[in-house]
């Protein structure tokens, strides 16, 4: 688990992590020299991956894109990636961040996992550590739109541990929840 230096500062977060099926993943703060990284995790999505993420299709992301989601404050913009080191290389397989609003103390998160490697626990793994960044940080509740047909998604919010409320408008479904997981685990 994180130490309290990681947290304060969650520029260097960096732990290791295990997957449901037993492997091991790092989960780490995104840095501006991310930029490639993230690209290819994008194109290795799929279009409904993209879709579901989105909440629409995107072709691609633009340089632009690329600096904003990787050249982060790490107070009101965090982002972290689940990443996997084959032959010397290492490449994310799901990315994690929140950003807070006019509200501090309120969040929207979102996840992206490689098609591969969804229903492994990554997004989930991914909630966790964000958690105990926001929670450092001041943030006491994360807010997600996940389009109703997305069962994958509603379910890590459904079973991730934390305090869950949730309404419906147009087909996407708005859910919140605590940054601290609740008093019965």
């Amino acid at each position: 688990m994180a130490d309290r230096d990681m947290l304060s500062d969650a520029r260097s977060y960096c732990v290791d992590a295990t997957m449901l099926d037993g492997a091991t993943i790092r989960i780490r703060a995104i840095r501006p020299d991310d930029q490639d990284r993230l690209h290819d995790h994008f194109r290795s999505l799929s279009e409904k991956s993209v879709y579901y993420r989105f909440m629409g299709f995107k072709r691609d992301l633009t340089p632009q894109d690329l600096k904003r989601l990787t050249d982060l404050d790490f107070k009101n913009h965090v982002g972290l990636a689940a990443t996997l080191t084959e032959n010397g290389r290492e490449r994310f397989v799901g990315v994690g961040r929140y950003i807070c609003g006019a509200d501090p103390h309120r969040a929207e998160v979102a996840f992206a996992v490689r098609d591969a490697f969804q229903g492994h626990g990554i997004a989930t793994l991914l909630l966790e550590h964000l958690s105990l960044i926001a929670d450092a940080n001041g943030v006491s509740e994360f807010e997600a739109d996940v389009l109703g047909e997305n069962r994958q998604m509603l379910e890590v919010f459904a079973h991730s541990g934390f305090q869950s409320g949730q309404s419906l408008e147009s087909g996407v479904v708005h859910l919140h929840s605590s940054t601290r997981k609740s008093s019965k685990d």
